[in-house]
């Protein structure tokens, strides 16, 4: 029998083998005979596929021929991570379809971070499927010309170049494609591998199609094709809007040939989860999810805004101190309007943030540059607007200033030097070189090497209406800031960025996660990262990537549980905190569904000037008390949590409370109206009529005036407010942390980690927890845990934490901590609270809710500029076509 016939066999009939049983079987027999290659999930990241899955490859053999090269150019470059590029990309191929199939129908995913490796990773995919036989490759790079150019030389460099005589371009850095020869004289050559770097845009994709359907069908029938989708949330998935159902069905006509293979990359995976899983014509990664581990080097969202959790007596972690806030009146002067009657007449100025940020490029550059020495790309990002007209206003704008600052440093004028002197001393004095093993830099040695970096400095203008393109060639170090828009967000890899000036606002909250260009590796110069943007945007962008990662912590949950992809849409379609993309995707107020299965919720916004609104979160308190004791429940102890409570408490009263209990106007994390018809939905069918309530105090700290009815008074927590704060509102950020799910058992947390054989408490997960709250029973029980704050609570200077990834703790002194907390000075103590939810029975139980719509007059519209650029590229394409024949 094949492996999944003897699959089938064993889980029916006679025997019946349990799905996870067999599943752990016919692993263990596939590695034993070197079927597959052994995947370690620590290392090579989480996979998601069906455990019948036929598997057939065994990883790169000695015959190969295009795999070879690329490994040996990989081992040169990223000596260290080369072995898991190898594994992830074998375990890739391992899950699609074996190109010798009569019919190949693939649709698989692979997850990886923004600016992380994924063209690695794909060109690694790309070169192995080439040595098994597949024919034809497709590249669909996003929808811009500089990141096809860029995918395109990529690809020539590593690929086509050293396998020259075996792979035929089909386009090249200049042309997209415009192929003249006949799909039947290309596509028949058996050992000839075709490739071509196709931009998603209408018309570029029709004349893929038609080049290809004039091939015979005998010819299409032996001729397997794989396409790998870039940026695959973007553009491809059929949303419902002209142009993206336009090209949704040029992609799927494109697959609609016999031996077709798609493979999407993305790291905002938002949209492709959410295709519907029974169309199977569409794009849904039916067959397998890869989730790609994060690299140790990689300069993600966590290391820049912080994470969601807050251990008390342990500073938040809220990320390296490199975000500056543009204020309110700065982002209008730099924003255009978005009428375009107003537009006409708009001028650019360069506001007082954007002047520091160019100041700051230059010092910057000029240090690391010291630092290495030698002259290496470096750029800045501006990005205040889609509108191409807008850019060039911006560049002028730019152009001027740098004269200004030329002439200036060129005459040693004191108030530039002054000016220099003290953004260089107070920048550095923010975050510690030291920290990252980078060399300090003195204040004069980075002055003094100004002259060669503002030589060099120049501004470049990339969208589809500018003649001048954004370029790094290897023997001509650039020194670019560099203005644009769409061209600008999504996959496009700017070379050593340094500074990013960011105030545009998105019409959509994954768009705004992809547009983090400052993502990715900055090895010697971590240190030197700023950004510039709105303290909206900074919230925005916190949000949305932890959403983000918590749908990675759902797919690595789900593949050790060995369910499919198939399984995966039910959570991520009705993820609570979803409401943030679909909010900000839709331009007025629209249903959709949310669970709250397995999830917890917080609130971390606060009016912390109105005093009515804070004593009446105060007063529902201490109504919620006294109805438990009320109805008889005393007060409760919990030893190893160190907490205080009631067990048991109706879920009336919970209800009651939550009615009473005022949420902040602006909060994206927690609701309470669909929560409470959730907690209604559940209750009829007999989960969560009970709760743990719990009350959370500093331990250690000082007894309060404040009681809320409990016996004794409270230990108030400190929790400081994130800074600049918006007038009015106070951003915690966070006030739970992961083991407030613990918060009403009496269980040790080093017992909790030994019971999942992990090597200490710190590795706990939240799923580890939920997990171990079912094993106690409390599978239908719900948690409330209540954060008492004190409103005069300050920054904790004394504690000291860890930044993620780094071995050197950062100390309390202001040039090695985050100093972004100010006091919270609010006119009563504050009343947290988190809700947390054991897993429901049926994934399925959902209720309804509607998203708020946004301030259309604050968004722009894009689709005016997305059009005029495929105009313009249809434009080019017919001009390209005339030229080829």
């Amino acid at each position: 029998m094949s492996i999944a016939a003897a699959a089938q066999s064993l889980s029916t009939g006679f025997f019946r083998v349990p799905p996870e049983m067999l599943a752990e079987g016919r692993h263990t027999y596939e590695k034993r005979c070197h079927l597959v290659e052994e995947w370690d999930d620590e290392e090579g990241g989480s996979t998601m596929s069906p455990f019948d899955m036929e598997s057939w490859y065994g990883g790169p053999k000695e015959s190969d021929v295009f795999w070879p090269p690329l490994y040996n150019r990989l081992s040169s470059e990223i000596a260290d991570g080369v072995v898991d590029v190898d594994k992830s990309s074998s375990r890739v191929i391992s899950l699609g379809d074996f190109p010798g199939k009569q019919l190949i129908d693939t649709r698989g995913l692979v997850l990886g971070y923004v600016q992380s490796g994924k063209t690695t990773n794909f060109m690694s995919v790309i070169a192995k499927a080439a040595d098994l036989g597949y024919r034809m490759i497709i590249i669909l790079s996003g929808t811009t010309d500089n990141l096809r150019r860029q995918t395109q030389e990529r690809l020539d460099d590593y690929l086509a170049f050293p396998n020259r005589s075996k792979i035929h371009p089909l386009t090249t850095q200049k042309n997209d494609f415009c192929e003249v020869t006949t799909a039947n004289a290309l596509l028949n050559q058996d050992e000839m591998r075709l490739l071509a770097v196709v931009k998603k845009n209408p018309a570029r994709l029709r004349r893929l199609n038609k080049w290809l359907k004039s091939a015979s069908a005998t010819t299409l029938a032996k001729c397997p094709i794989l396409v790998i989708d870039d940026e695959a949330d973007q553009a491809s998935i059929d949303v419902g809007a002209r142009r993206q159902s336009t090209i949704n069905k040029l992609i799927r006509e494109l697959l609609s040939h016999p031996k077709s293979a798609y493979i999407a990359y993305t790291a905002t995976p938002f949209a492709n989860l959410l295709i519907d899983p029974k169309d199977e014509s569409d794009l849904y990664p039916r067959n397998f999810i890869v989730s790609l581990p994060r690299p140790d080097a990689y300069f993600g969202p966590e290391r820049i805004f912080g994470s969601l959790e807050a251990e008390e007596g342990i500073t938040p972690d809220d990320g390296l101190d490199i975000v500056r806030i543009v204020s309110t009146d700065d982002a209008a002067v730099v924003r255009p309007p978005t009428k375009k009657e107003d537009f006409i007449s708009w001028t650019a100025e360069i506001p007082s943030s954007l002047r520091t940020s160019i100041l700051w490029f230059l010092l910057a550059t000029t240090a690391r540059r010291i630092r290495s020495n030698e002259i290496r790309h470096s750029s800045m990002l501006v990005h205040t607007s889609m509108r191409a007209l807008a850019h060039m206003e911006t560049r002028d704008a730019i152009e001027s200033e740098l004269h200004q600052i030329r002439g200036a440093y060129a005459v040693g004028e004191p108030a530039l030097l002054h000016e220099l002197r003290t953004l260089w001393e107070t920048e550095t004095a923010k975050v510690d070189a030291g920290a990252f093993e980078n060399m300090r830099i003195e204040t004069d040695t980075v002055i003094d090497g100004l002259d060669g970096t503002l030589a060099k400095a120049k501004v470049v203008v990339d969208n589809y209406l500018s003649e001048e393109r954004l370029s790094y060639p290897k023997n001509e170090p650039q020194t670019a800031i560099v203005v644009g828009g769409n061209t600008l967000s999504r996959g496009l890899t700017l070379e050593g960025l340094i500074s990013s000036y960011f105030v545009r606002a998105s019409s959509a909250y994954d768009t705004l996660l992809q547009m983090g260009r400052w993502f990715g590796y900055r090895k010697g110069y971590e240190d030197l990262v700023r950004i510039w943007m709105t303290a909206e945007l900074r919230d925005w962008f916190f949000a949305l990537s932890t959403v983000e990662t918590e749908i990675r912590e759902e797919i690595d949950v789900y593949a050790k549980e060995r369910k499919t992809p198939a399984q995966l849409p039910v959570r991520i379609r009705t993820h609570p905190q979803m409401a943030i993309t679909s909010a900000a995707k839709m331009r007025s107020a629209v249903k959709a569904r949310v669970s709250y299965s397995g999830t917890k919720v917080q609130t971390i916004l606060f009016h912390n000037e109105d005093q009515s609104w804070l004593a009446g979160n105060i007063v529902a308190t201490e109504r919620l008390v006294a109805d438990a004791k009320r109805a008889g429940h005393n007060e409760h102890e919990f030893p190893n949590a160190q907490t205080r409570g009631f067990e048991g408490v109706d879920s009336d009263s919970i209800l009651q409370f939550l009615h009473e209990y005022k949420v902040h106007k602006n909060a994206r994390t927690i609701d309470p109206e669909p929560i409470c018809k959730y907690i209604q939905g559940q209750n009829k069918k007999g989960y969560l009529t009970k709760w743990n309530v719990v009350f959370m105090e500093r331990k250690n700290g000082d007894v309060s005036d404040l009681t809320l009815g409990m016996d004794e008074p409270l230990k108030l927590l400190q929790r400081s407010k994130l800074s600049p704060a918006t007038p009015g509102t106070a951003n915690l950020k966070a006030i739970s942390s992961t083991w407030d799910r613990f918060a009403d058992l009496d269980i040790d947390k080093k017992i909790v980690a030994e019971s999942f054989g992990l090597p200490n408490e710190s590795k706990v997960r939240d799923h580890h927890l939920r997990t171990a709250r079912k094993m106690r029973g409390l599978d239908k029980v719900g948690l409330l845990v209540i954060y008492p704050i004190n409103k005069d609570s300050r920054p904790n200077a004394k504690a000291p934490r860890v930044a993620e990834g780094l071995q050197v703790p950062l100390e309390a002194s202001a040039a090695r901590r985050n100093v972004e907390r100010i006091a919270l000075d609010a006119e009563e103590h504050l009343i947290g609270i988190s809700l947390i939810f054991p897993e429901a029975r049926d994934e399925s139980d959902t209720v309804d809710y509607v998203t708020a719509n946004v301030d259309t007059d604050y968004l722009e519209d894009v689709e005016d500029e997305i059009d005029a650029a495929d105009d313009q590229d249809e434009k080019n394409a017919l001009q390209e076509e005339a030229q080829a024949k």
